[in-house]
């Protein structure tokens, strides 16, 4: 980053970084994976053979 007159210049590469700490594809991946469980657990349990 840049100082110019007081004010932070970031090049178009640094304005589109955003956050580092947790990707979004890990989160995507987990909160996908852990949909896909429930739902499978759902449709188990209403149509358990012998329930």
């Amino acid at each position: 980053m840049r100082d110019e007159e007081g004010r932070k210049v970031e090049t178009a590469v640094e304005a589109r970084a955003g956050f580092l700490d947790r990707p979004v594809l890990v989160v995507l991946c987990v909160s996908l994976a852990l949909g896909v469980i429930v739902l499978g657990a759902l449709w188990f349990g209403f149509f358990a053979p012998g329930a």
